[in-house]
């Protein structure tokens, strides 16, 4: 049985979303599977075969895209507890983060999700730019020493538990203290959630849509993808939200592709060009041997 909560900082609950809540990123799904889920599944299998098990897998990319979601989906797939803490609500909280991870160790077998590892663990003298005077989304305030410290301490504790396979995430892996990410009983794994390519716009404009109950036929989703390039996740829902408005202005009883082209000038994305570059820049300068099995 599940512990019963009373705060905003953790959370542990039975995973309800699954792989086909979440809208593209058929990629980071599969790896995914792999790195995660098998641990969970088949960990015979894995020690039959003398194949090590990933200490920690650290997804990283932009905000907006799922990644909370993907990590609860890994928990549904693999049949166990979800074990959430925000890192951002952890900040000053260092009790907090020890009771959060007893609660991992309670809910063994279980996927153990930290998110924003950037803000508990960051990167001493790291550049946050995009692009000169680009620093969109980064982190307002980060932990102290201690509780950088007291992080560190309770991921070297929780994985010498079994069956808790530990998930982390950060928007760019570049900003994360190397002790966390470099240290091979750490986070020895990552999955980069890249920038939304057209396929994962469409997968995502297709889990909105399909919500809307008065669409107009003849709607081209693949076209609005391809035109809503840098658009993350909740932009995609800013723009279906903007499209309804817009019908709902002039009294139409239903949503014609003129008021998703509207939309379109009017919903603004997340990701600009040089933030999108930037990414691929940084992945393709990482150690690739992280991305495997």
């Amino acid at each position: 049985m599940h512990r019963k909560l009373t705060n905003i900082f953790y959370e542990v609950r039975d995973p309800v979303l699954g792989w086909d809540d979440i809208g593209g990123y058929a990629d980071v799904k599969e790896t995914l599977k792999e790195m995660v889920c098998l641990p969970l599944k088949k960990p015979e299998m894995l020690k039959l075969h003398n194949l090590g098990i990933p200490a920690g897998v650290m997804m990283w990319g932009p905000l907006g895209t799922g990644i909370t979601m993907l990590a609860e989906a890994c928990a549904k797939e693999a049949g166990v507890s979800f074990v959430y803490i925000s890192g951002q609500e952890m900040l000053g909280k260092g009790p907090e983060l020890v009771e959060a991870f007893d609660c991992a160790v309670h809910e063994a077998p279980c996927v153990l999700f930290v998110s924003d590892c950037e803000w508990l663990c960051p990167r001493a003298g790291c550049d946050y730019a995009w692009s000169p005077g680009n620093l969109r989304a980064i982190p307002p305030t980060f932990a102290d020493k201690e509780l950088n410290r007291l992080f560190i301490e309770q991921i070297d504790r929780i994985n010498q538990v079994p069956n808790v396979m530990l998930l982390g995430s950060c928007y760019r892996i570049d900003t994360v203290d190397q002790a966390l990410i470099k240290e091979k009983k750490r986070f020895n794994r990552k999955v980069f959630v890249h920038p939304p390519r057209a396929e994962d716009r469409l997968g995502m404009l297709n889990i909105y849509m399909d919500k809307m109950p008065n669409l107009a036929p003849g709607i081209d989703r693949r076209d609005l993808a391809e035109r809503a390039e840098g658009y993350v996740g909740w932009d995609i829902e800013s723009l279906c939200k903007r499209a309804t408005v817009n019908a709902i202005k002039e009294d139409s009883a239903v949503v014609t592709r003129e008021h998703f082209a509207k939309a379109l000038r009017e919903v603004r994305q997340f990701l600009t060009p040089d933030m999108t570059a930037k990414y691929y820049e940084i992945r393709e300068q990482d150690c690739p041997h992280h991305y495997e099995f």
